[in-house]
């Protein structure tokens, strides 16, 4: 990176919010992942109470979250034998399955078929926001440049963490299954910005001389930002997804509505997206290490007020209020590392694996909601919380 462009990044990340200082292509990318990241939000946010309306148990609740989750990450996953020229392509045949299956919960009954649906549209989401992702920041060739438009990418879609739930629970007594058959359509208005990628507005990074889209996951590894990147989203995951997979339930049990735990889930993404915005303004970053070592941090006391959210429902309520904190920070600096660090022919592969890579900690949910049925939550969040700490002094050691 030279330092010209550094220079000048340093000095055009002040003008307003990036109006006038990204592409063309990059606002059409950022509009049209803020109406998939707002159904992804959506769904993840609110599996908890679709699941109550097939009345399942906290254990099943878990198995809908983990499905729906596990099936985005192994999308996002598969995603790196993808071209980056195909990804448009990806996305026009993406977002209409996903604007369709969604209503389906509608006229569906049983737990199959419930849970045939949250694999299929986790699936489906998981393409769709993996292949923004790597889009986000293609749309200029150079680096300093990249790195401000994926940290404008990650803030402005990221808007989309605080209105998703806050409208859902206004909206929610419309019913959690009609909501679905509502905000589908979003899916299909995000097509003609995706649609409109081309000619002056073509994305140009991934025109780069040799850049095939295709590498192998061991050499990813031989990034150590890239490391403390991975370790701090298994890290921060395990609070965060705990919330929205139980936190509406667990508020239930302590006297809180299910509305109102829709709007603890906005307030606990205000910090999020706050904490984007902080990233947009100093991007480029050149030191990420104290960034990354805060986030996993907060996701620790995250997890220990869970824990002792029994004693009192403020714990609950102040868990809620920074948990967004780390996912704000590891989303954003995880994928500036992954679309910076690695040459041209590897961001695909370092993009996607980074996605899953967030993702995958869901898998753990369906155990949570079992021993939450066995020994109860009290008991269950110490034990995750050890399991953070645990992962905490991981990445202080690396």
């Amino acid at each position: 990176m030279g330092k010209p462009g550094v220079n000048q990044g340093r000095s055009l990340r002040k003008v307003g919010l990036d109006f006038g200082l990204i592409s063309g292509a990059e606002w059409l990318i950022i509009v049209a992942a803020f109406l998939g990241r707002y159904l992804l939000q959506f769904y993840q946010t609110s599996i908890w109470n679709l699941a109550e309306s097939f009345s399942m148990n906290s254990f099943e609740v878990g198995i809908g979250f983990a499905l729906f989750t596990v099936a985005f990450a192994i999308a996002a996953f598969l995603m790196r034998e993808f071209k980056p020229s195909q990804l448009k392509t990806v996305e026009l045949i993406s977002l209409p399955l996903l604007g369709i299956t969604m209503p389906l919960y509608i006229v569906i009954h049983g737990y199959a078929e419930a849970y045939t649906l949250m694999t299929i549209d986790g699936f489906l989401s998981g393409i769709i926001m993996d292949s923004f992702m790597t889009m986000a920041g293609m749309a200029s060739v150079e680096q300093w440049k990249r790195q401000v438009e994926q940290a404008a990418f990650s803030f402005w879609v990221a808007l989309a963490l605080i209105v998703a739930p806050f409208t859902t629970g206004y909206l929610l007594g419309l019913g959690i299954r009609e909501l679905f058959l509502i905000f589908a359509v979003m899916a299909f208005i995000a097509i003609p910005f995706v649609a409109a990628l081309r000619g002056r507005y073509a994305l140009k990074y991934m025109e780069a001389k040799g850049h095939s889209g295709r590498a192998s996951i061991r050499s990813l590894f031989r990034s150590r930002e890239y490391n403390w990147a991975v370790v701090v989203a298994f890290t921060y995951t395990i609070p965060f997804f705990i919330i929205m997979s139980f936190g509406g339930i667990y508020g239930e049990m302590l006297g809180l509505s299910a509305s109102t735990t829709f709007y603890l889930l906005a307030a606990m993404f205000v910090g999020d997206v706050v904490t984007r915005l902080i990233i947009r303004l100093k991007s480029p970053i050149q030191n990420r290490r104290p960034y990354l070592v805060f986030a996993v941090t907060i996701a620790l006391v995250a997890a220990v007020l869970l824990a002792l959210s029994s004693v009192s429902v403020i714990f609950l309520v102040l868990a809620f209020l920074i948990a967004g904190i780390p996912d704000g920070i590891s989303w954003t600096l995880g994928l500036q590392i992954a679309n910076t660090v690695f040459k041209p022919e590897e961001i695909a592969t370092s993009t996607s694996f980074f996605s899953s890579s967030m993702m995958i900690m869901s898998a753990l949910m369906p155990l949570v909601g079992y021993m939450a049925s066995i020994i109860g939550f009290t008991v269950t969040f110490w034990a995750f919380a050890a399991i953070t700490g645990v992962l905490f002094i991981i990445e202080l050691l690396m």
